[in-house]
Parts: structure tokens; C-alpha cells; sequence
């Protein structure tokens, strides 16, 4: 196997990877949001925190960080967590084009029009249809992995190393952006009430400049 070849298929390992650990973090913030909305809604209230207040006396702070829209909150005035500007779209390299048609060619529903639906079959229309999802998606980890699956490999590697390693960078800023965010950090915490209630009080400290007054005994 030539060596620029081995590269590439190093990359897209590297790739396959980061991209699991991205979808990991998407799929535990999904719910660590809802429990930071409820652990942030209980310690407020627990700990007489004037959430209405402080929202109004911020409102030009809260809109420099919410620019799109308003921030939704609930019925007590406390902004829901986990609210993040959407992510621009890219343009699809014409690399991945290419190999998108080659995927067609390959395994298209079509190609199997009039004939017995096998397992076999079956399971090429399946992978046509993640393929086809993973292009759309931008999911180049997926969609790369599929390929090599069907032996479809690019005609030229320095191009779309490139294009790889530029992904596996954005990404990356993407983990370590996901791993700064008061949610992440409260699902770290797992029973630790202590680290639970440090974090609420820095993510009050940052949005507010509001520094809980604890009562010693």
C-alpha cells in the first residue's frame, strides 16, 4: 500500500474518532442541559437568588451574548441553558463530490430496481441511505468510513488530507468548546453536590457578576 494512501486512511481513522467523541458530547448535553436548567432553578431559588433582577439590570450584557434572539427563559425569570448560535455551513469539497457519484454508481436503489430484495440488497440500500444522510450531514467521518467500505477511494489524497485535517481541527475546537460550557461541567460533577454548586456559582459570577453570599455558621 503506498504511503500517502496509509495517510490518508490514518486520517480518516482520526477522523472516524473525534467525531464519535463530538457525538458522545451532543448526545450526554442533550440531557445535561435540562439537568443543569433544574439543578441552576433549584439553587436559585434554594439560595434567594434575584434571577428576575439580575436579568433586567443585564439586559444589554445578555443580548451581546444571545445576539440572534432573545434567550428563552421559564416562568421565573432564569435563562435556560444550552442556547448556542447555529453553526454556518460549509461548502462540500468537490473530493467528496466525486466520491459521493462513485457511492451512486456503486449502490444506488435504483441499480436494484426489478430485482429481489436480499438481505444482501437490502443492506446496500441501507448504506446508500447513511451515505447520502452523512454527505448531507457534513458527517465526512461517516460518510469517508462508508467508502472504504465500498472500496471507493480518492483519486488524489494531498487535496482532501488537507480537507481532513482541517475537520479533525474544527472539530476538536468544537470538544474543547463543548467541554467549557456550565452544562458539560455540571454533567462532570455526576454527584458532587459541592462541584454542582461551584459551577452555578460561576456561571451566576460570569453572565451576572453576582457572587453568592454564603451564610457561615
Amino acid at each position: 500500500m503506498a504511503l500517502m494512501q496509509k495517510k490518508y486512511k490514518k486520517l480518516v481513522r482520526e477522523l472516524m474518532y473525534v467525531y464519535s467523541e463530538l457525538e458522545y458530547m451532543q448526545d450526554a448535553l442533550a440531557e445535561a442541559h435540562i439537568d443543569f436548567e433544574i439543578y441552576y432553578r433549584r439553587y436559585c431559588e434554594e439560595n434567594h437568588i434575584p434571577i428576575a433582577e439580575l436579568n433586567k439590570k443585564n439586559s444589554e450584557k445578555i443580548k451581546s451574548i444571545y445576539p440572534d434572539k432573545k434567550p428563552e427563559t421559564d416562568n421565573e425569570g432564569i435563562i435556560k441553558a444550552g442556547q448556542a448560535p447555529p453553526i454556518p455551513d460549509k461548502k462540500i469539497h468537490k473530493v467528496f463530490t466525486k466520491m459521493y457519484r462513485m457511492v451512486t454508481s456503486k449502490i444506488h436503489p435504483d441499480k436494484f430496481s426489478g430485482r429481489e430484495i436480499t438481505p444482501e440488497i437490502n443492506h446496500k440500500i441501507e448504506m446508500f441511505k447513511d451515505a447520502t444522510k452523512s454527505y448531507g450531514d457534513r458527517n465526512w467521518g461517516k460518510f469517508l468510513e462508508i467508502c472504504e467500505k465500498l472500496d471507493i477511494l480518492p483519486t488524489r489524497y494531498d487535496g482532501i488530507s488537507s480537507v481532513i485535517r482541517d475537520e479533525i481541527s474544527d472539530i476538536n475546537k468544537k470538544i474543547m468548546s463543548n467541554k467549557k460550557m456550565y452544562s458539560w461541567r455540571l454533567y462532570e460533577c455526576e454527584g458532587n453536590d459541592n462541584c454542582k454548586n461551584k459551577v452555578i456559582e460561576d456561571f451566576l459570577l460570569q453572565l451576572f457578576n453576582y457572587k453568592v453570599k454564603h451564610i457561615r455558621i
